[in-house]
Order: C-alpha cells, then sequence, then structure tokens
C-alpha cells in the first residue's frame, strides 16, 4: 500500500519526492520528521541535520527519491508538497501558524494540515483540528511524538490537485438536447460544484452533489497519480419513462406501451419516407409529387392489337400518384374601433402597439376572441367544395395523362 502511495508522489513530482515540513516554532515539526522516518515503511529512511533544521530521505525500488525536510523559512519553492504541522498546546505553547499558512498559500504548492497532540481523540484537538480544517478544507490529528504518522503521505497526494474529471451518462440521455430538463439539471449541479473540486480529496463533493434527485453518482474512481477522476452517473428509478413520455408527448409508462408506440411511429416513419420530398418540393416551389409505390402497381392483362399487317401486345398498368400543391391562403379582419376621432384614435393605437410589441397585438383580446385567432378562423374557412375537388381531381387526371401542351378549361 506505502509503495503505491509513494509511487503516485513520485509520478505528480517526476521522480523526486520533495516534502516541505513547515509549522511555527514548537509545533513539533523535528518530532514528526524524526517519526515519520520510523513509521513510514516499507521505505528504508536516514536522518540528518543542517543548519538545525532536520530532514529524511530515502530511496524507492522503483527509482523514485524521497526528502523529507524542516523548514523554519523560506518561499517553498525548492519543495513539492508541504504538511503543515500545527498545534493544540498539549505539548506546550506554540507560536501561530497563520504566516506560515500564508506562505504556504502563496506558493500554490500542495499541502496537507496536522494537528500535533499528545491526545489525537480529545475534544481539545478535535476543536483545533475543525477549526483549520474551515481555513484549508481539511485537517488531521497526529500525535508527532508516538504515534504513526506514515498517513500523512497518503493525505498529501490526496491534496494534489484533480487534472481532469470524466462524468459517464446512460448513453440514452447523452442524445437529449441541452436545454431539456434532465441535462440542465445535471450542468447545473456541476457547474455548482465542480470550483469546490480543486484536490482530490474533494471528489467526493461531486458524490454529494449527485446523492438525490433524479441522476445519482453510482460511484467515483479515482487516480491520483494522474489527477484523473471517473464519475458515473445513473438514472433514477423510472426516469427513463417519464422523460421518454415529455420527449414524445404521448404517456409511456412500461414496455408494453413503449412498444405499442414505436409500432406507430414505424407506420409513421414509412408515411413520412414515401411523402416528405414531395411536401418538401410544395414547400420550396409550391409543387411536388409523390411517385407510386411497388405494392400500388395494378399490373392488367395483356391485350392483343393488330395495326395493319403487324401486331402486338398492350401492357397497362394503374397506381396513385399524389400531386402536392401548396396553396396561400389570405385572410384579414377589420374588427369595428368606433366612429370620427374616437375611432381614429384607437386605430392609431393598434398601429403603435404593433411596432412596439407585435405579438402582444395579435394576442389582444377584442368580443372574446384574439386577433390571431380572428385571423386564423378566416383562412381555415377557406377550403375548396367538395364538387370542385372532383372536378379538379379529374382534370389533373387527364393533364397529366393525356396534356401535351395544350389548353385545358375547368369549370368550377
Amino acid at each position: 500500500m506505502m509503495n503505491e502511495i509513494y509511487e503516485g508522489l513520485a509520478a505528480r513530482t517526476g521522480g523526486k519526492i520533495n516534502i516541505a515540513v513547515a509549522g511555527p516554532a514548537g509545533a513539533g515539526k523535528s518530532a514528526f520528521v524524526r517519526r515519520f522516518s520510523e513509521t513510514a515503511f516499507p521505505l528504508r529512511a536516514s536522518l540528518s541535520e543542517e543548519n538545525g533544521c532536520d530532514s529524511a530521505s530515502c530511496a524507492g525500488e522503483n527509482g523514485f527519491s524521497l526528502t523529507l525536510r524542516e523548514y523554519k523559512a523560506g518561499d517553498f519553492s525548492d519543495c513539492d508538497c508541504i504538511i503543515l504541522i500545527a498545534a493544540d498546546g498539549s505539548f506546550g505553547a506554540a507560536a501561530s501558524e497563520e504566516e506560515v499558512m500564508r506562505r504556504i498559500a502563496a506558493s500554490g504548492k500542495p499541502f496537507v494540515v496536522l494537528v500535533n497532540s499528545a491526545a489525537p481523540e480529545g475534544e481539545a484537538c478535535a476543536a483545533r483540528r475543525a477549526a483549520l480544517a474551515e481555513k484549508c478544507g481539511a485537517a488531521f490529528s497526529v500525535d508527532c511524538e508516538k504515534g504513526d504518522v506514515s498517513f500523512a503521505a497518503q493525505e498529501l497526494l490526496f491534496s494534489f490537485p484533480v487534472c481532469s474529471m470524466e462524468l459517464y451518462l446512460p448513453d440514452w440521455i447523452r442524445v437529449l438536447p441541452e436545454n431539456s430538463r434532465i441535462v440542465s439539471d445535471i450542468l447545473n449541479r456541476v457547474r455548482e460544484t465542480s470550483p469546490a473540486v480543486r484536490c482530490m480529496r474533494d471528489c467526493s463533493r461531486m458524490e454529494s452533489a449527485f446523492s438525490e434527485g433524479d441522476i445519482l453518482c453510482t460511484g467515483i474512481e479515482s487516480d491520483a497519480a494522474t489527477g484523473k477522476v471517473r464519475c458515473t452517473l445513473e438514472a433514477g428509478e423510472g426516469l427513463f419513462y417519464r422523460v421518454l413520455s415529455e420527449e414524445c408527448g404521448a404517456e409511456i409508462t412500461d414496455d408494453l406501451r413503449l412498444m405499442a408506440y414505436v409500432s406507430e411511429l414505424g407506420d409513421a416513419k414509412k408515411f413520412a419516407d414515401r411523402y416528405r420530398n414531395a411536401f418538401k418540393a410544395a414547400e420550396e416551389v409550391g409543387y411536388g409529387i409523390a411517385g407510386p409505390a411497388e405494392c400500388d402497381l395494378v399490373l392488367g392483362e395483356p391485350e392483343l392489337f393488330r395495326r395493319g399487317t403487324r401486331c402486338g401486345v398492350k401492357l397497362k398498368a394503374d397506381a396513385p400518384t399524389y400531386h402536392i400543391i401548396r396553396v396561400d391562403v389570405h385572410s384579414e379582419v377589420s374588427p369595428v374601433t368606433g366612429d370620427g376621432a374616437r375611432g381614429e384614435e384607437i386605430a392609431r393605437g393598434v398601429m403603435d402597439s404593433y411596432e412596439k410589441d407585435a405579438e402582444g397585438l395579435w394576442n389582444t383580446d377584442m368580443f372574446g376572441r384574439t386577433f390571431k385567432d380572428m385571423v386564423r378562423s378566416g383562412l381555415d374557412d377557406k377550403v375548396m367544395p367538395d364538387e370542385a375537388c372532383g372536378k379538379l381531381r379529374r382534370a389533373l387526371t387527364r393533364i397529366v395523362n393525356e396534356g401535351k401542351g395544350g389548353v385545358i378549361c375547368i369549370l368550377l
């Protein structure tokens, strides 16, 4: 386990792990360095002292090296990460760590905060740890004289930044438009939470962000050595059918209703595939034709004919074709607004309203109906009489089958 932790640190630091042990005077920095060299196995550390500062160094089996050095001053430019030793007063009075914390923050280096205490489980240490965690995000209790401090290496590794976070969603959610309710909810939660996910230790915040609701986090996989995080999101129970119903505009609550709806869609798609181009042409140029399908062909019996000395066979076929014609209809309404100056005033008010808010004008209610409803009713009323429809169909059939550029007069 420890080897994996050190290899992770080595991957983050390029193979040479330089750890600064900082803190106010009397907090227990030297004690931590000595205790770390004793408990941080399987590495074998050697102790040394230079300019009154203790340091420990060791080499790993995979070629990396680790140096743990006490810092009493400096800007931390020559270290990769920092362990801040604070104290709860149980070992005697210690100076404030505020200045050291300021220098650590200015360095931008990953760091972990340890509260040195003779009673790590006591209330005083817990209160001190909580106060520091509020400032730094996390703090841990430790006895630098007698406790096992090797866990600090793991916590230090978790203090390195997150390099990338991948969210894995169910495939059906990935095809929803960005403005859908579900996608918007996911994006909002990610935007709200991601600024707080700075180091590997913070990854659990994303899990908490999706702990309830329609979308749930079912697992987080992280690689502290590379800084990559994978968050798997799953849909809550019943969400698939609820979203499907919203998208389709139909109530789909189970597999049976889904299959029935798909069957209807299949028929609708066949219809659309056959007539889509004809309607598109009518939309663009005013006229479109949908030719007959194979199943529409009615093949007649061969018919023998003679023309003089020649003999032949006629092969006939009939089939429906659909001619789509775009007819632009016009409708207008002129609601009576009054006589004389009052009428003119109202009419000008209507014109001014159109310039300010055209949609609002059309939705204006008059006599229990909006202007839009009035013109729409006029458009709906303009249909061709049944008798005229029959005549037009017969005329069009003759034009298609017999027309040779001549003029055909249609009397309606």
